[in-house]
């Protein structure tokens, strides 16, 4: 037996033995109306009430609030719910009138700007959503899409879940330029304060290219996961898999050679727990005997929850910071200048290609006798100050100055 509504767009979910088109009422063309509208530092405020779109194109000095946002099922790739810049025109929405400002906008610093999003609740929709094979871009729904050139952008008090790919997506992009002598780092000023990013089908949040990064007071749990058993292939409640496993991260900084720098990132009082894959991973397959290579350096974890996940793919580690098989005995280190204070690991430290690193009362939970694997590490020590007490052992391989 099978019920119909008749309304402009449908979502489909399943209920017993019926199929059960749902009604979305697209809100899509009237939100983005008022975004074009606004004047410069103007605010949208939803009144707290619930929209359904596909993507929205955010532009400079305004403020998003107030709302929860659901995303529409479509089985076009590259739709994320709230996006800052564009860099591809690969379906209806992306090649739309803003979709090509914004590639414009984004491709040259310094891009988009003093942009705030708060008090919000995005619904990615998950379960409804189709074509999230990594074939077509690793889905490119997010539930906040930020690409290319971006700065001073504030996420605050936000509710992010069952994005079919990442919860937020910062990536310098395929169209900018980074290795120019003016410009190296694509998103700068980057601010997350009381954000939860949750459910997710692959990583909670997930950037590259980033320079002074602040994320405080914040919960990136249970991404990565399976929701149903028996599930379809690309099935929006399965997670989202590689090599046939399934490995999202709560926060997963991957980068992708001499244009992904990071520089200047800081979490405090954030919980990375209970993901498919490790809390925080920083992996990175750019040659630091490069020219124009710049260390990814001063990043700091502090007052932090993390742990190992449910089932990572790369092993017992909680954070990592990695580079190359092949790069990682390069004379310059790929990582310098870490800092993990008063924070909880549960799991193990990877540490290859890393230059001065400093833990202060910070303890590492292990499955095994080991706290950590250091490949290639110079400069690492460890202080324990008032009433904390403790020690590390590490699995060494090519070590310096190790106390």
């Amino acid at each position: 037996m099978m019920f119909y509504m008749a309304f402009l767009v449908f979502g489909k979910t399943y209920s017993g033995n019926f199929t059960v088109y749902m009604k979305y009422k697209d809100d899509t063309k009237d939100l983005q109306n008022k975004i074009n509208q606004l004047k410069k530092g103007g605010t949208l405020d939803g009144g707290n009430k619930t929209y359904f779109v596909t993507s929205l194109w955010l532009k400079s000095d305004m403020t998003i609030q107030n709302m929860k946002l659901v995303s529409i099922p479509t089985d076009v790739s590259d739709v994320s719910v709230l996006n800052i810049g564009n860099d591809l025109f690969t379906n209806i929405y992306n090649s739309s009138k803003e979709g090509k400002q914004h590639y414009e906008i984004s491709k040259a610093y310094p891009g988009f700007s003093n942009i705030t999003i708060r008090n919000i609740d995005i619904d990615g929709n998950r379960s409804n959503q189709k074509n999230l094979g990594v074939e077509v871009r690793d889905g490119g729904k997010h539930g906040i899409n930020i690409k290319g050139f971006a700065n001073h952008i504030k996420l605050e008090n936000l509710n992010i879940h069952d994005c079919a790919t990442d919860g937020i997506a910062i990536y310098r992009g395929l169209h900018t330029n980074l290795l120019g002598n003016t410009e190296m780092f694509a998103s700068k000023n980057i601010e997350l304060y009381n954000v939860t990013s949750t459910r997710n089908r692959r990583h909670g949040g997930s950037g590259d290219s980033i320079s002074d990064f602040k994320c405080t007071n914040s919960k990136f749990t249970e991404n990565g996961k399976s929701y149903g058993s028996n599930l379809q292939k690309n099935n929006g409640l399965e997670g989202a898999r590689y090599n046939g496993n399934l490995y999202g991260n709560g926060w997963d900084m991957e980068g992708y050679g001499l244009g992904s720098g990071v520089k200047n990132m800081y979490f405090k009082n954030t919980s990375f727990v209970d993901n498919m894959g490790g809390g925080v991973v920083f992996y990175d397959i750019a040659d630091s005997n490069e020219k124009q290579f710049l260390t990814r350096e001063n990043i700091v974890i502090d007052g932090c929850t993390i742990d190992a996940g449910k089932k990572n793919p790369s092993g017992y580690f909680s954070l990592v910071f990695s580079s190359t098989i092949e790069s990682k005995k390069n004379k310059k280190k790929l990582y310098s200048n870490l800092k993990i204070i008063n924070s909880k690991l549960y799991g193990k430290l990877l540490l290859r290609s890393v230059n001065n690193i400093y833990l202060e009362n910070t303890t590492i939970s292990s499955n095994d006798k080991y706290n950590g694997l250091l490949d290639n590490v110079s400069n690492l020590s460890s202080a324990f100050t008032g009433k904390s007490k403790g020690s590390f052992l590490w699995e060494k391989y090519d070590f310096f100055n190790v106390k």
